[in-house]
């Protein structure tokens, strides 16, 4: 049952940054969900040093990212696995998609709640690591920590084991970007700061808030 009310929440999304779900159901005993065929690297393509954007485009596709999200959070859901790997890009049309609103649920949904499983630790917010419920707050922290990864070639928190990882993103805050890599402008510290406060509610207040942030950082970046 959860499959098919997580399909129809993504399947009420119609936006040209988010992959459309046609149709979900089931078939002898088996599940499925059919959904808009995409040419396109995900943006892990471009976490790989050697890779890696020039930084006012990777500022640009995350703000392209945060009015999407913008749009799926005024619609009542939350992706709550934003990373490189589920947002989708092809350079040649320059289009970008974000994949996989699956584990996406129904922010009116309230009796539940999610645990480190769905989601990616790394990419994770404080609260959704202490497994509360979730706001629209907790893609944006998702989305920083992106942003951090597609400018500097790495994630700003790592540890060696889940309890360490779980207290450096929870007290810790990020190193700042620009002392790391020129044409980041300082601007950019301060969004990706912002994005990933550990109160959601010091974050910025939507998706189109940070998304006119990041493209304010984007005309300062080379």
């Amino acid at each position: 049952i959860r499959f098919f009310r997580e399909a129809e929440s993504a399947g009420r999304l119609t936006h040209p940054n988010i992959v459309t779900v046609y149709d979900a159901g089931e078939d002898k005993n088996l599940a499925y969900i059919a959904m808009e065929y995409l040419k396109g690297d995900p943006l892990t393509t471009f976490t790989d040093p050697q890779r890696l954007l020039a930084p006012n485009k990777a500022l640009e596709l995350c703000a392209r990212t945060a009015d999407a999200l913008d749009y799926a959070h005024n619609q009542g859901v939350i992706h709550r696995d934003i990373k490189p790997a589920n947002i989708l890009y092809n350079l040649r049309d320059d289009t970008l998609k974000i994949s996989d609103f699956g584990v996406a649920r129904m922010t009116d949904n309230n009796r539940t709640k999610t645990g480190i499983v769905l989601g990616t630790p790394m990419y994770m917010s404080p609260e959704q690591l202490s497994a509360e419920s979730l706001g629209g707050h907790s893609d944006l922290f998702s989305l920083g920590v992106t942003l951090y990864e597609l400018l500097t070639g790495e994630v700003p928190f790592k540890a060696a084991n889940i309890a360490v990882l779980m207290t450096k993103i929870t007290s810790d805050d990020p190193q700042p970007v620009s002392n790391r890599r020129s044409g980041v402008p300082p601007s950019a510290d301060a969004v990706i700061l912002k994005a990933m406060a550990k109160r959601p509610e010091q974050r910025f207040a939507n998706g189109a808030e940070m998304a006119k942030a990041l493209r304010q950082c984007a005309r300062y970046a080379s």
